[in-house]
């Protein structure tokens, strides 16, 4: 994730503030009014430094380039680095372990709920940012579970890739647990459970009926 002192004062409040806005409501009913309230400067000030609504969502993509950068380079290297049955979980801890790094922060938890809003809402601003930041990812996924499961069917492959990114999203963003379980622990001692249920699952999901 790049540095927040990377931008400049407002730059950054504006950027964070439209993170925020986001995260807590569709695209569609986001204005850069609201954003501008939330960044606590003019509303010309957005599109001076941002231009369109669409440009300020893709922005935000780009503001999280490292981190995706990042991810992608990890199942890249989980598939040259390990082979056999270690792949699998290779490339899940790669998928995975990155996002929940990136969650555990307050600025990351937000973009985390960007996400899940655009892959809900399906607008044309969430599918610009699939093409040029997501699908090399997800190409690069199901590439990587391809290898370490030769012998699995080309639709078992591509299932089990969505289910781990819905089991995914939906572990980031939603927090209904802790209010269910008087024994409540940290979202990160969940990751080994996470980590074990998307591995079982895929090898279930891909096995020979």
């Amino acid at each position: 994730m790049r540095s927040v002192e990377d931008l400049n004062g407002r730059k950054r409040a504006i950027l964070i503030a439209a993170e925020k806005c986001f995260a807590a409501q569709s695209y569609e009913g986001v204005s850069i009014r609201d954003i501008a309230h939330e960044a606590a400067v003019p509303i010309a000030l957005v599109g001076y430094y941002f231009g369109a609504k669409n440009e300020l969502y893709h922005a935000i993509f780009e503001y999280h380039s490292s981190y995706l950068g990042n991810r992608l380079n990890q199942l890249r290297d989980a598939r040259r680095q390990h082979t056999g049955g270690n792949m699998l979980d290779a490339v899940i801890a790669a998928f995975v372990l990155p996002t929940l790094e990136l969650n555990q922060h307050p600025e990351g938890q937000y973009f985390c709920r960007v996400v899940m809003r655009g892959a809900i809402d399906q607008h044309e601003a969430s599918e610009r940012v699939a093409r040029d930041f997501y699908d090399p990812m997800a190409r690069e996924c199901i590439a990587a579970l391809r290898d370490a499961l030769p012998h699995a069917s080309n639709d078992s492959i591509r299932w089990s890739y969505q289910f781990m990114l819905g089991a995914l999203l939906h572990h980031v963003v939603d927090t209904r647990l802790s209010h269910l379980d008087e024994h409540d622990a940290p979202l990160q001692h969940a990751t080994p459970y996470l980590l074990r249920f998307i591995s079982h699952g895929i090898r279930a999901a891909t096995a020979e009926q």
